[in-house]
Parts: C-alpha cells; structure tokens; sequence
C-alpha cells in the first residue's frame, strides 16, 4: 500500500470518474449521490440541479466528503474533505469542460447547452482541507 504522488494525484483527479459525494442532511445523516466532478487548481467543482438534496443540504452544512476509486486494479482511491459552497462564477465554461471531459467534445457541448438552456444548473465549489490517496502498489 502507498499513496499517490503529486503526479499521480493530478493524473488521478483530471480522468472522467464518477466521484460520491457526502453531504450531511439536517438530521445529521449522511447522504451520498454520484456525481460528475472537474477538478481544476487545487478545487473540486460539481454541477448540480438547484433544488437538488445534495445543494440544500450545502446550504445548511457546508461540511463534504468526495470519494473517487478506479473500478479495476490497479486500484487507487483520492478521498476529499472539505467545504462546499454554491458559486455563480464560471458557470458555464465549467459545465461545458465538465460535459465534454465526461462525454467527449461534440456530445459534452450539445448536453452543457441543454443544461445550461434549463436554467436550474448550480455550481458546488469545493475548498479541500484534506486529501486521502492510496494506490495498490503490487504488494
């Protein structure tokens, strides 16, 4: 077991992975959803419809969890803590990069389009306190 480099965080972080990310509900429960995410100098950014559990939640607790593994070995793990908070800059190149990293440049702009024409979309900003990482070194 070791963890990963610099290098190899950067490299880990830039890939179209689907991340999980925790936020705590008013009870104090957790609650997971799958997200896409752009990570982009040293923050982590995520769409997310405005009405969504996950944006309300942010907004009573800013407290979250990002957990992204690779689904085969070799495996690796990046796990981020830290404070969310909506943002209304950039709004649409980082939904337009996010769109064309996860689903290629001619789909990723045409599905940013639509989800920018809905008018609903928030940016979650993500400060990082902490960053866990882990890769399966072969022993």
């Amino acid at each position: 077991m070791a963890r990963l480099t610099h290098k190899e965080q950067e490299s880990f972080l830039a890939q179209p992975q689907i991340a999980h990310l925790v936020t705590i509900r008013p009870a104090g429960r957790p609650h997971v959803a799958p997200v896409w995410f752009l990570w982009d100098e040293d923050k982590a950014w995520v769409m997310a419809d405005g009405g969504a559990v996950k944006v309300k939640n942010i907004l009573q607790n800013p407290a979250v969890a990002v957990s992204i593994a690779t689904p085969e070995r070799p495996l690796s793990y990046v796990v981020l803590e830290g404070q969310a908070k909506l943002s209304s800059k950039a709004l649409a190149p980082i939904v337009e990069r996010m769109c064309v990293l996860y689903d290629g440049p001619e789909r990723g702009v045409k599905f940013a389009k639509e989800l920018l024409g809905e008018e609903r979309m928030v940016l979650l900003e993500i400060t990082i306190d902490k960053m866990i990482t882990w890769k399966d070194d072969g022993n």
